[in-house]
């Protein structure tokens, strides 16, 4: 495994995933929010392809914060 640090602007959400995309005001976006203001998170992401593998809802998120 090959730890990196990018931008999220490097990521894509992949298509495929099959996660209900959460909606600001949802008990578990924001249960999701504060975990990731108190602690350290990530996202799996595919270099080759540029996809996320894992991490679809905290990336969402991240993008609206």
């Amino acid at each position: 495994m090959n730890i990196k640090i990018i931008s999220i602007n490097q990521i894509n959400a992949a298509a495929y995933n099959p996660r209900i995309e959460l909606q600001p005001g949802d008990s578990e976006y924001e249960k999701l929010r504060r975990s990731i203001e108190s602690f350290v998170t990530w996202s799996l992401w595919n270099e080759r392809t540029g996809n996320m593998v894992g991490g679809h809802q905290r990336y969402k998120i991240m993008l609206n914060e």
